[in-house]
């Protein structure tokens, strides 16, 4: 039987009014009834090209006009698809095309190789194949057990490591991202005529997700990489327009600090996700009065990409903004102790995460899928805190802890604490070795304006207490970043 993820997407490309604008990207605009006509030419195209059901396909684009187009027509084909985020200097991409062993390569790079498996095609030759084929509908090959894609985690332990997931598990995630965006889809009843999702993170990760969802409400799609001013800029040339999008929370943070802000009509904005890192409160806080209640926070990971939500209701409860929400629809969420014991209420643990949409094991490497899959819940390496209501908080990441002198600190509390302060605007904590105390705490800080180290300190402890103050706080103008939105914190322990 046909992938319902896919059948479902292509059935609503099919029912939307074929000539509303579905896709605008690097300056091309298809119509709904265009997208899915190239969808099925480009089908057609990569199967001429020798690709069946079940081979690995990987794609090396930014935010191009065809990474969208790409994606659809390989999940028709019921390929395993792979979407690589290509930017000026990757390291990474020789280890993710030779790990993915794709049948074919689409590259809007140049040069690329020229060898006979796996088959390399530029993104521009795959273009002019398809545009010479027919735009009949092509039979969904895709089943739900298959393998749709194999995602590759951003790299912060080592090389890159592939999370297959199935037709059926990317169906149960779409269904989940819905449901917890249940009021924004409401809201859109009636206005997605004139509703548009910017997609101005990288489309290979959450929001092509989104972007592909989206469609399906039908809600057209600009994409485009981000920066402040055009998306002001798209804000206030659209003012009785329906604007939604993601942003990471450093993302969000250069909305909020561009200088155009203050001047520009930004009422179009009604939905804006969040996600991917730890958000500042403060920041939140700024959002909101800036903004009004448009805000939803997405907690998630690339092995699980469906986990909970902080819904724009949550965020009308300042105490809330701290927490990453409640466990989605077909969800469920345990907090355990270094054992597998689950903690009480309020006690920090892992958080650990059972649903249909969690992987089944990274791809090719069995020892480390042992260690993350035990007992039918995966070990995020997270560590949190649930409240009785079912509100999780995050801490950090368990390889993040520093211990001082034999206590417990976590950083997300720290680097709130520290952000609370009106003149910081950023911050990140490590630990490094200390002779006194084992390790001790270093804060790397973004200020607008000097803010004396004492006070930051000072600031920590009233909030944790003493052995939660960094040792060191060291001033930086911005805050290096992974490629998914997280400060990179190897970076920074190695400055």
């Amino acid at each position: 039987m046909p992938a319902r993820y896919v059948t479902d997407l292509i059935g609503a490309l099919g029912e939307q009014n074929g000539g509303r604008t579905a896709l605008t990207a690097g300056g091309r605009t298809w119509s709904f009834a265009g997208l899915l006509a190239d969808t099925y030419r480009t089908a057609r195209a990569l199967r001429g090209l020798g690709v069946a059901r079940g081979d690995g396909l990987v794609l090396l684009t930014a935010n191009t006009p065809d990474a969208l187009l790409v994606r659809l027509a390989a999940y028709v084909a019921g390929l395993r698809f792979t979407h690589v985020h290509l930017e000026p200097a990757m390291p990474t991409v020789p280890h993710i095309v030779a790990d993915a062993a794709p049948a074919l390569v689409v590259t809007a790079g140049d040069p690329h190789p020229a060898t006979p498996r796996p088959r390399w095609v530029h993104a521009g030759e795959l273009a002019a194949l398809a545009a010479a084929e027919p735009a009949e509908p092509v039979p969904v090959a895709a089943e739900d057990d298959d393998l749709a894609r194999v995602t590759y985690t951003g790299g912060t332990t080592g090389l890159p490591k592939g999370v297959p997931t199935t037709y059926g598990a990317l169906h149960a995630a779409a269904r989940s991202a819905v449901a917890g965006a249940a009021a924004a889809r409401d809201g859109l009843a009636d206005r997605t005529d004139r509703a548009r999702f910017l997609a101005v993170t990288p489309v290979a990760h959450v929001a092509g997700d989104l972007a592909l969802i989206m469609l399906t409400l039908g809600v057209a799609v600009e994409t485009y990489d981000f920066e402040p001013g055009r998306m002001l800029r798209t804000l206030a040339d659209s003012p009785d327009d329906t604007i939604l999008t993601y942003l990471y929370p450093a993302l969000l943070s250069q909305l909020l600090d561009h200088p155009d802000l203050p001047r520009t009509d930004t009422r179009a904005l009604s939905l804006l996700v969040y996600g991917s890192a730890p958000a500042s409160p403060a920041r939140l806080r700024a959002a909101l009065d800036r903004f009004g209640p448009v805000l939803q926070q997405g907690y998630a990971s690339t092995e699980a990409p469906a986990i909970t939500a902080l819904t724009a209701a949550d965020h009308a409860r300042p105490e809330l903004l701290s927490s990453v929400g409640r466990a989605l629809p077909g969800v469920e969420l345990s907090l355990r102790d270094p054992s597998g014991t689950p903690v009480a209420d309020g006690d920090v643990g892992e958080v650990c995460v059972r649903s249909r949409s969690v992987m089944t094991g990274y791809w090719r490497r069995p020892d480390e899928t042992a260690a993350v899959l035990r007992d039918g819940w995966l070990h995020t390496g997270d560590l949190g805190r649930l409240d009785p209501d079912g509100y999780l908080y995050l801490v950090g990441r368990a390889r993040d802890m520093v211990v001082v002198g034999g206590r417990n600190c976590y950083a997300v509390p720290i680097e709130a604490a520290l952000t609370d302060h009106p003149r910081v605007r950023a911050a990140a904590v490590v630990g490094v070795p200390d002779e006194t105390t084992g390790e001790a705490i270093v804060a790397y800080v973004v200020v607008d304006a000097p803010v004396d180290p004492d006070e930051l300190r000072a600031l920590v402890t009233a909030r944790l207490g003493a052995v939660h103050a960094p040792r060191d706080v060291r001033y930086v103008d911005a805050l290096p970043l992974t490629a998914l939105g997280k400060p990179d914190k190897n970076a920074l322990r190695g400055w």
